[in-house]
């Protein structure tokens, strides 16, 4: 896909556990959807999903290959070519795993409103190609999200590089009220597994932005 997958073989969105699920809405009566699916939820548990994921109506799927991707990434490393980012954006291409994400950390006891203002935006078109909130729980554990509390919602484009469209939903998403500091990552870094600290020193976070500061009460 190339967008945010829902799955977890090859057309995944991220490198997920094999137990790990989607809830996700496929039309009828987001509201409805939204109200019967609350990510704040602690009744979520393996059997349903850890995420729940919606899309842009117009959002349109290309067939990535993952595989490919990992057999180019091995053969950089094994190369005397210097491992650089973009290097890695000339295998995204090449490979069309192009898709990133705008990362939004909220408590539990918002999540449920923020969500909804996103889903609601990507449905209707104004964000990105789809959106994601992680639930109550975390396949990684097997077990309710106890550590602190904080949800993950991941914000899609299709193209890392288009850096017009990235900033263009960076600021539909601060035109709904989302004043966090936000930051974008490419997907095919998950897939390398390039985190923070890694040996190659890429910038993980393409983009970092702050919201507007607030004027004290």
């Amino acid at each position: 896909m190339a967008c945010g997958g829902t799955d977890s073989d090859s057309d995944s969105d991220t490198s997920f556990e094999e137990d790990e699920k989607f809830t996700v809405f496929d039309g009828g009566d987001l509201g409805k959807f939204l109200n019967l699916h609350k990510p704040s939820d602690p009744s979520w548990n393996k059997e349903n999903a850890s995420w729940v994921y919606v899309r842009n109506p117009s959002a349109k799927d290309t067939g990535r290959d993952v595989d490919k991707a990992l057999q180019k990434w091995e053969e950089l490393q094994r190369s005397p070519l210097k491992v650089t980012a973009e290097r890695v954006k000339e295998i995204a291409v090449e490979t069309n795993i192009t898709v990133g994400k705008w990362m939004i950390f909220k408590h539990r006891t918002v999540i449920d409103e923020v969500w909804q203002k996103i889903a609601e935006a990507t449905v209707a078109g104004r964000l990105g190609c789809s959106s994601k909130v992680s639930t109550t729980y975390q396949s990684d554990t097997g077990q309710r999200n106890k550590i602190d509390d904080n949800h993950v919602i991941c914000v899609y484009t299709d193209n890392y590089a288009d850096t017009d469209e990235v900033m263009r939903v960076e600021r539909e998403l601060r035109s709904i009220g989302i004043n966090d500091v936000l930051k974008y990552k490419p997907d095919i870094y998950t897939h390398f597994d390039i985190y923070a600290k890694n040996p190659y020193n890429i910038k993980v976070s393409l983009y970092t932005t702050q919201g507007p500061v607030m004027p004290a009460d």
